[in-house]
């Protein structure tokens, strides 16, 4: 059986429930349209990115007059806006060079957290940034450490991350001198928030001695009124660092380690290895060193606290520090029983002549003037060596037969081969302008004992030494053949305690080639 058609009454039902929806849905619409005009009126009533918000905020953080030449707001896909030529003029004073210039600031934050959480950014671009640091002394160097760059406030505006690639710090020298630039290809600095460290990574190029540097690390919660308070923590590596930029020095550097502390006293220790290290046309030696130092980030000042430095098996220790500006470094140097052979090759240039052990204690300073390293050395101390002999085989030989020649006692040998001796030598130093002064080295081998006095030219090598030998036999025994017999007629004038003698002594030549004499007018 078919089934009835739906009534007319049917019918006007849903006609009416239709419109009666549709109506709602239109009221709805309506409805929505009005709250988002609302809401765009209230968003640009107090949309957080305009000019007139902005402008004063940027003064007042950085405590600077800040121009922007053009500036515009964005809204999608993300809400913030663009400034462009912004330049930040220190405290206000447009006759000094400025703090910064950016050539592109762009602010972006999310529409979550405009709506949410208003004083949230989720990122800063800045691009071409270029921070300028005045020189030490000046007033306004002062007012940047002692009141702070950035002002105290009580904005809570958190930043996720600022972005600063290509950012350029220089530090400005004093009268005009060229100020020392570092380079950022990267630094990222993330988690700006008001009264909370900040996390930071930067690959940093330095130019002296020129190399890379990465360092990763917190920094704060920043003290405004008193930035040498504010703590830092992080790692860092230098990456074949250039040390030909150092006058008088060469070689390549890589070193790693970790720092922690406040910026007016960074504590840094780690490792340093130079494979090729030359000072001046030295040989080239390899330094491995450990290190702890104290870094005042406000002034460049650093006190050397503990530092061991390895060439081959020997160990010299470390400390001292390097202030003011210019540079000066002063420390103190020692080591014991170190290979005398391998020390002489960092400072000359020729194969060393002797082997043996020296120890030393010294004061060493080195000013930042003209000339090589060896003429800026300076150096007062306490040198002793032990068991010294002479490379070369010939010269060797003299040693041990006028030894054998001497000696009260002599030990058994032949004329032609005699035992193997060696000396040792102690005495006070000082070292200015590439030479070193010796005013008593006491020297003794088996069957002599002397007392000299000279110079030691590290530049060209030149020995200088007189002074007196006091032999254990009559002075016959220190020359063979007729010399010896000339000799013998002159036994009672040297005659020393009615045995052996009293000699005078030089010693001159060269490092490489010295020459030992006897008589009292040798060359000088």
């Amino acid at each position: 059986m078919a089934s009835s058609p739906p009534s007319i009454a049917a019918k006007q039902r849903r006609t009416t429930s239709w419109k009666h929806r549709r109506h709602v849905i239109e009221l709805a619409f309506l409805a929505l349209f009005v709250l988002a005009l609302v809401g765009v009126q209230v968003m640009l009533t107090y949309w957080p990115f305009r000019y007139r918000e902005v402008h004063p905020l940027l003064e007042h953080t950085f405590r600077s007059k800040v121009t922007v030449k053009r500036y515009h707001r964005t809204y999608f896909p993300h809400p913030g806006y663009v400034a462009e030529d912004v330049t930040f003029y220190r405290h206000g004073d447009t006759q000094i060079p400025p703090l910064a210039t950016l050539d592109r600031m762009t602010v972006v934050g999310t529409w979550t957290n405009l709506i949410f959480h208003p004083h949230q950014l989720y990122e800063i671009r800045l691009g071409g940034l270029h921070v300028r640091i005045p020189p030490p002394g000046t007033k306004a160097r002062g007012l940047d450490f002692n009141e702070g760059v950035v002002a105290s406030s009580e904005q809570t505006i958190e930043i996720e991350t600022i972005v600063a690639d290509g950012t350029t710090l220089d530090s400005l020298g004093e009268n005009g001198a060229p100020p020392l630039r570092l380079q950022f290809p990267l630094l990222q600095i993330h988690n700006v928030h008001q009264g909370q460290p900040l996390s930071f990574f930067a690959r940093v190029l330095i130019p002296r001695p020129q190399g890379v540097v990465l360092a990763n690390g917190s920094i704060g919660p920043f003290r405004t009124n008193d930035y040498g308070a504010t703590p830092l923590s992080g790692t860092y590596s230098l990456q074949n660092a250039d040390l030909s930029q150092v006058h008088g020095i060469s070689g390549h550097a890589s070193a790693s380690g970790r720092y922690s502390g406040t910026f007016s006293g960074i504590e840094t220790f780690g490792q340093v290895a130079i494979p090729d290290f030359r000072a001046a046309s030295a040989h080239r030696v390899r330094l491995d060193a450990a290190y702890r130092v104290l870094v005042n980030g406000t002034n460049g000042d650093v006190e050397i606290q503990d530092t061991e430095v390895r060439t081959g098996e020997n160990l010299i220790t470390a400390s001292g520090s390097v202030v003011g500006k210019p540079n000066k470094v002063n420390l103190t140097i020692a080591t014991k029983d170190s290979r005398v052979q391998d020390l002489l090759k960092i400072v000359e240039h020729d194969d060393p002549s002797i082997v043996g052990k020296v120890s030393f204690h010294a004061a060493v300073n080195l000013n930042n003037g003209p000339g090589k390293f060896l003429q800026r050395l300076g150096l007062k101390g306490e040198v002793s060596l032990a068991q010294v002999s002479l490379l070369k085989p010939d010269r060797q030989h003299d040693m041990n037969a006028f030894a054998a020649r001497v000696q009260k006692d002599p030990p058994g040998g032949s004329k032609t081969d005699p035992p193997q001796v060696t000396a040792t030598a102690s005495s006070s130093t000082t070292f200015h302008e590439g030479t070193a002064y010796f005013p008593d080295i006491h020297l003794t081998f088996p069957g002599a004992d002397a007392h000299l006095h000279g110079t030691f030219n590290l530049l060209d090598t030149r020995i200088h030494f007189t002074g007196k030998a006091d032999l254990q036999r009559d002075i016959s025994r220190a020359a063979t053949g007729w010399k010896s017999a000339f000799l013998k007629p002159l036994i009672p004038f040297f005659r020393h305690n009615d045995a052996g003698a009293i000699v005078s002594v030089a010693v001159t030549g060269t490092a490489k080639q010295p020459e030992i004499t006897q008589d009292m007018l040798h060359k000088k």
